[in-house]
């Protein structure tokens, strides 16, 4: 509303007189202008002044198209509004202030609409508490055409009140890109845009740019793309038939737009990285955090053999478990913590592996598939050497064979009181 204010302000609005510029104008002003808490009359007679500059009330019946017994009546209100002064002098004169002195009132009404959804979504929140688990609960969708799909999409980005999260494939960042105006107005209207790509051929471009869009890439849904609006609405969509679906369902949203959305946005790249990568072909695979640590510690049990650095990496990763995680599992007793550790490293090192401690004759076990040699690729056998350490207990090594008839490597180690 402002920035139509200052066209007309400044002239640039086109046309020859202002009764050209003003008729193709007044009705979306007006009722612009009544949103301020002004009347139809009073609309009129602002645009007009601030398009014309100061005028007489005869000047003004024209140029505003409002009755002249109603002309000195309506600029006098306005006047005690703060918008319009009286100039000195004979006959009496009104000049409209910039439009900047709306801009309290706007303000004020962005604070009670924040307020407002503050309350809508405490309303939501009180609504799913009293919704009981055994609660039989009828919801429904709608399923859209390949057009439907665009045109809901739009509608939803513009009904957003605070937050657009996406998790897309190629097709549904072309979705997206369909969808810029909307979004650019989401923005300015504090909605947190955020959104989670494959990593595309080339680094994609917006003619806006905005603090409150977020774009990132890497790890999404194959063939498929999802649209998660607000807190209450869900629109997935098919890759290759083009349709979609749109849901309203609220424990539909919980679990694809918070729990599931996060933990992609947790493994994704943002644009700087990919715009520094020249080659994108593996870059899904470079990002991702867990593949990544696993290799790491492969070329760090190839390249560490001294049992001595071994203990002292696994007493500095217990040392940080202790200070990041959790100080009480420094409190755990030395078999539970050898069980925990054990458990760890069967689940890191995967189903084919065999890690095992016999309580009863202190013995672990470690059957690995193949017979790779070195230290196990297990950040937890580290993390094993070092409570070892730490608890001053001998590590001893019964042995450690490959065995290429069973296609294994068994390890024995024996952990007894030190003396």
């Amino acid at each position: 509303m402002l920035r139509i204010l200052d066209k007309v302000a400044s002239g640039t609005t086109g046309g020859s007189s202002f009764s050209m510029r003003f008729a193709n104008e007044p009705r979306d002003l007006a009722s612009g202008l009544q949103g301020f808490g002004l009347t139809d009359y009073e609309a009129k007679v602002y645009v007009a002044l601030l398009s014309n500059g100061p005028s007489t009330v005869n000047q003004l019946q024209y140029a505003a198209a409002v009755p002249r017994t109603k002309v000195y009546q309506v600029s006098q209100q306005l006047v005690r509004k703060g918008v319009l002064r009286e100039l000195e002098g004979k006959p009496v004169r009104f000049e409209a202030l910039p439009p900047e002195v709306f801009q309290n009132a706007l303000s004020e009404r962005e604070r009670s609409i924040k307020s407002l959804r503050r309350v809508m979504t405490s309303l939501k929140k009180v609504r799913e508490r009293n919704i009981m688990p055994q609660d039989s609960i009828e919801e429904r969708y709608l399923s859209l055409g390949s057009q439907s799909v665009l045109i809901k999409l739009k509608e939803g980005i513009l009904g957003s009140q605070h937050s657009l999260k996406c998790i897309v494939d190629g097709w549904g960042f072309h979705l997206i890109q369909e969808c810029t105006e909307e979004l650019e107005t989401a923005c300015r209207q504090d909605v947190e845009v955020r959104v989670i790509s494959s990593v595309p051929p080339a680094l994609p471009t917006f003619p806006f740019a905005s603090s409150r869009m977020k774009i990132r890439y890497g790890k999404h849904m194959q063939g498929r793309s999802a649209f998660i609006i607000d807190s209450t609405e869900v629109i997935i969509v098919n890759s290759q038939t083009g349709r979609g679906f749109q849901f309203t369902l609220s424990e539909l949203k919980g679990v694809v737009g918070d729990d599931l959305f996060s933990e992609f946005w947790r493994s994704s790249t943002g644009s700087r990285t990919l715009a520094a990568a020249s080659n994108t072909d593996n870059l899904q695979f470079l990002v991702d955090s867990q593949r990544m640590s696993k290799l790491f510690v492969e070329a760090v049990s190839k390249a560490v053999k001294d049992d001595r650095q071994i203990e002292e990496i696994g007493q500095q990763f217990l040392s940080v478990i202790w200070e990041k995680v959790d100080p009480k599992i420094k409190q755990e007793s030395f078999e539970s913590s050898v069980n925990l550790i054990v458990a760890l490293m069967q689940e890191e090192l995967g189903e084919d592996t065999t890690a095992e401690y016999d309580p009863l004759t202190r013995i672990f076990r470690l059957e690995l598939p193949g017979y790779q040699e070195g230290t196990p690729t297990s950040a937890w056998y580290f993390a094993l050497a070092g409570l070892l350490k730490n608890a001053g207990i001998k590590n001893e090594l019964l042995h450690d064979m490959p065995f290429p008839e069973a296609r294994n490597r068994i390890i024995q180690r024996k952990f007894a009181a030190s003396s």
